[in-house]
């Protein structure tokens, strides 16, 4: 009976600043850039389920990634009701319904919804963040570079996702109640054995079996609950701003104005503009850790498992969705000759990881392609925690500064090279 309680319960660009050992002919490239995409992210609010306050709560208070620009939109709540998943006909309607693609498109030219005026703030903003050194002492002496910047910031719009997030609580009262509905079953079922057997015998001691799984049902929720926790299921629905190259050019003759060039033709042509999105794929994460309910209060339980399972869905979605990946640069380069790098059990990274590294190229009609010129393997052991609440838990190799990675293909790699995880 042990083992079955057990079995129940069980069931922008960015930049670095590069620092190379050893490697003086690399000392050239002590800067380099990568694209960091952008995301708006909605949460699908049941507000009639058990703990809906306190995981909006929770999902206000979030702590924003590292690794995406944040291109929020006003709306990041919509309600709905239920205790399982809206549908996915519900989720993309509202999504392709609501000129969301026009909104992303207007935040990231900071357009006036009332004037029309647009300015090129924010994509000079991303776009200086990942640039070089050589560009911004550039672009500090003519104004040519300044536009490269622009040009360059506007190749981030196409890296524009939106993420619905459908956060469900596993009531575990309901399930626990099944439980122990079950084990009355299987008692009342062993009691009638029992007394067959004693009447066919006459020893009245079989009449014994299946009460002290009576009395296990009535434990078994209390149980449960204390070595359970706080669990939740998320599903994450993953869309991409639909914009290409010529769409820059598009978007200037058709809408761009400024106070000093008011066209009031572009002004009416902004109300006919459809920017659309395209869905990408659908991922599913069920709280996997079981957490002691006694360990911390209920608000830091709901932080932790939150938070986590969320990070667990967008690992999946860059797993599942090669155009999502998220490229991250080398750290540094450690003595013993282990790649460092900011990435960790939040992202994913297991024992069985394999990471490519990549060089950025310009070939000479200006396009950037990548090219790969290395790839690691973490070092068992030396994989970080970098999960919420990982360090403050005592959590093993929370107190590292990155994974360390041995090269199994590759040589003069530098900090600054960029690693993107690849199927193992």
């Amino acid at each position: 009976m042990l083992l079955l309680l057990v079995a129940v319960t069980v069931f922008a660009q960015d930049t670095i600043q590069q620092a190379a050992f050893g490697q003086k002919k690399r000392a050239d490239n002590m800067n380099t850039t990568y694209h960091r995409s952008s995301w708006y992210n909605i949460l699908l609010y049941h507000v009639d389920q058990q703990y809906a306050e306190e995981i909006l709560a929770t999902y206000y208070a979030r702590p924003q990634s590292e690794k995406f620009n944040d291109h929020s939109l006003p709306i990041e709540v919509v309600t709905t009701t239920g205790k399982k998943y809206a549908s996915f006909y519900d989720v993309d309607k509202y999504v392709m319904n609501n000129n969301i693609g026009n909104d992303l498109v207007a935040k990231w030219f900071n357009r006036n919804d009332s004037t029309g005026y647009c300015d090129m703030n924010l994509i000079y903003m991303r776009a200086v963040e990942g640039a070089s050194t050589e560009m911004m002492e550039t672009s500090e002496l003519t104004k040519l570079g300044k536009f490269i910047l622009l040009d360059s910031g506007t190749d981030l719009i196409g890296n524009t996702y939106v993420l619905v997030h459908d956060i469900i609580y596993i009531d575990k009262g309901e399930r626990n109640k099944k439980t122990a509905n079950g084990f009355r079953v299987f008692g009342e079922i062993l009691k009638g054995v029992g007394e067959i057997m004693a009447a066919a015998t006459g020893d009245n001691s079989y009449n014994e079996l299946g009460r002290n799984l009576d009395e296990l049902s009535r434990t078994t929720a209390d149980v449960v609950d204390d070595f359970e926790g706080f669990r939740v299921k998320i599903q994450t629905h993953l869309y991409r701003l639909n914009w290409q190259y010529h769409d820059n050019d598009l978007f200037y003759e058709n809408y761009y104005m400024d106070e000093y060039s008011y066209d009031y033709e572009k002004y009416n042509a902004w109300q006919d503009a459809d920017y659309s999105l395209s869905y990408i794929g659908t991922q599913e994460a069920i709280c996997g850790e079981t957490v002691l309910a006694g360990r911390y209060n209920l608000s830091q339980l709901i932080k932790i498992v939150v938070y986590r399972t969320l990070d667990e869905c967008v690992v999946k979605l860059q797993r599942n969705y090669e155009e999502f990946k998220v490229k991250e640069p080398i750290y540094e380069i450690a003595p013993n000759g282990y790649v460092v790098a900011k990435v960790g059990l939040k992202e994913g990274v297991t024992n069985k990881s394999k990471y490519e590294v990549l060089e950025k190229i310009e070939t000479s009609g200006g396009t950037i392609k990548y090219k790969r010129v290395g790839v690691l393997k973490p070092v068992k052991g030396m994989i970080w925690d970098n999960r919420y609440m990982a360090k403050e838990d005592g959590a093993p190799n929370s107190d590292l500064n990155g994974t360390y990675f041995k090269v199994k293909k590759g040589k003069n790699l530098y900090p600054g090279l960029l690693i993107r995880e690849i199927k193992f």
